[in-house]
């Protein structure tokens, strides 16, 4: 494993669109690699990033506004902070599908914000001036995953 250097962050403002999102999530990886984040961390990191994200450009009403994003590595996890301008929304009170209910018996749509609860060990909401504010942490090492559902 490479030495991970410790407090390393990234900032980045980013408009909500498939394009622009999947550049982010690229470079959000380079970033996290040459940090020294072990591959499940960063798959999961992108992962939170890429779902949000996506929710935002297909939900959040603001097209235009971007996204600010800062994503810190520390010692035992990675924390992210996703600030936008969209319209209000807690990932964590959402409507959770029916995971058991068969396919074609399945209400479309729920189940990425189900992965976001799983993948973070802390994942935290709040609307401020405006504007959502997602706070979430990966843990560095599986040893420390709980998930939020």
């Amino acid at each position: 494993m490479a030495d991970a250097k410790l407090d390393a962050q990234f900032a980045a403002e980013v408009v909500a669109d498939a394009a622009a999102i999947g550049n982010f999530t690229l470079r959000t990886t380079d970033f996290l690699k040459a940090a020294g984040v072990d591959a499940r961390a960063v798959h999961h990191v992108v992962l939170v990033l890429e779902e949000v994200l996506t929710n935002l450009a297909t939900h959040g009403g603001a097209p235009t506004e971007p996204a600010r994003v800062r994503i810190t590595v520390e010692p035992a996890r990675v924390a992210g902070e996703i600030i936008d301008a969209g319209a209000q929304f807690d990932p964590r009170r959402a409507p959770r599908p029916d995971v058991k209910a068969g396919v074609n018996d399945r209400l479309v749509g729920g189940l990425g914000l189900v992965l976001v609860n799983r993948l973070t060990s802390e994942l935290d909401y709040a609307r401020q001036d405006g504007r959502n504010r997602l706070v979430f942490s990966v843990a560095r090492s599986a040893a420390h995953v709980h998930g939020n559902g």
